[in-house]
C-alpha cells in the first residue's frame, strides 16, 4: 500500500467513526450551507458533490436541480447521507475516491466539494478528475478555511489535550489556507476563470457546553476515546471552566473563516 493510500484509509476510518454525530458539528453545517448559496446552477443541470459527507450541500442542491450525485470514502458517512435522503429520486450517494472517480468524461455541469478537498494526498490529481468529468464550460467550486478559524477556540482545546501528553485531532487546514493557494491549484489542475474569495462568517455559541459538543462531534473529539470515562469527565469540566470566561457576556460569537474557490473547464477542453 503507498503512502498515499494509506492516508486515504486512515481518512475513512476516522470519518467513519465521527459519523453518527457530524451533523451535530454546527459550524461545518453552517459552512456547508452557505457553498450550497454560493453555487449558481440551471435547474436542469447535473451536480457532483465530492467528499459529500452526511450529504448536506447535496441534499440542500436537490430540490433546485435534475440530479445530484454524492461521493465520500467513508461507508458510514455515506450510509448517514443515503438515510437522510430518504424518499429523494434524484440524488444518489456512493462510495468513490476523490482522484479516481468512476464516471463517464463530461457527465456533470457542477462538481462542489465542501471542506474536504484538503485531505485529499494529492489536491491537484483531485481537481484534475473533477475537471474530467465536467462538461466544457461546467464550474468547479470547492471551500477551504482561512487561518483563524473558530478563533482562540482550537488552540485552548490543543493545550488542554497537550497537559495530557495528546495531540488532538485536526483537519490539514493549512494546505489551502489563503485564496491565493486555493487559487494556485485551480490553476495547476488547468482550469480558467479562476477566482476565490475569503468571508468570514458569525458563528455563536450559547454556552460552553455548546463548545463542547462541537468537540465531541468532530475530529478533535477523537482523542478522548483513548482515555478512561473518568478521564474524559475531568477533561470535560476542565474545558468547561476554562471556556467560561469567554461567555462571561453571554453567547461567544467566533468566525467562520470560509475560503470560496471557482475555477471554470475551458469550452473549447
Amino acid at each position: 500500500m503507498t503512502t498515499d493510500q494509506q492516508r486515504r484509509a486512515a481518512n475513512a476510518r476516522q470519518f467513519d467513526r465521527i459519523a453518527a454525530d457530524y451533523d451535530a458539528l454546527g459550524f461545518l453545517t453552517q459552512a456547508a450551507l452557505a457553498l450550497a448559496a454560493a453555487l449558481d446552477v440551471p435547474p436542469t443541470g447535473r451536480v457532483l458533490d465530492v467528499a459529500t459527507g452526511t450529504g448536506t450541500v447535496a441534499l440542500t442542491l436537490a430540490p433546485k436541480v435534475a440530479e445530484v450525485m454524492g461521493t465520500d470514502i467513508a461507508p458510514a458517512m455515506i450510509e448517514q447521507a443515503r438515510q437522510r435522503a430518504a424518499g429523494r429520486s434524484n440524488v444518489q450517494f456512493v462510495l468513490a475516491e476523490a482522484t479516481a472517480l468512476t464516471f463517464a468524461d463530461q457527465s456533470f455541469d457542477v462538481v462542489v466539494c465542501g471542506a474536504g478537498l484538503f485531505f485529499v494526498p494529492d489536491m491537484v490529481a483531485a481537481l484534475r478528475e473533477w475537471r474530467r468529468v465536467l462538461r466544457p464550460g461546467g464550474e468547479v467550486v470547492f471551500s477551504a478555511f482561512g487561518r483563524g478559524l473558530l478563533g482562540p477556540l482550537p488552540g485552548l482545546w490543543r493545550e488542554r489535550l497537550a497537559g495530557e501528553g495528546v495531540k488532538p485531532g485536526a483537519p490539514p487546514l493549512g494546505r489551502i489556507g489563503t485564496v491565493e493557494a486555493a487559487k494556485d491549484l485551480l490553476i495547476q489542475a488547468g482550469f480558467a476563470e479562476v477566482t476565490a474569495e475569503l468571508t468570514p462568517l458569525p458563528y455563536t455559541l450559547a454556552t460552553p457546553a455548546d463548545r463542547w459538543a462541537d468537540i465531541r462531534a468532530g475530529l478533535e473529539g477523537l482523542p478522548l476515546a483513548q482515555f478512561t470515562p473518568e478521564v474524559q469527565a475531568r477533561l470535560e469540566d476542565e474545558h468547561l471552566a476554562e471556556l467560561q470566561p469567554l461567555f462571561a457576556a453571554g453567547p461567544l460569537t467566533v468566525p467562520i473563516l470560509l475560503i470560496v474557490a471557482r475555477g471554470r473547464k475551458a469550452v473549447s477542453d
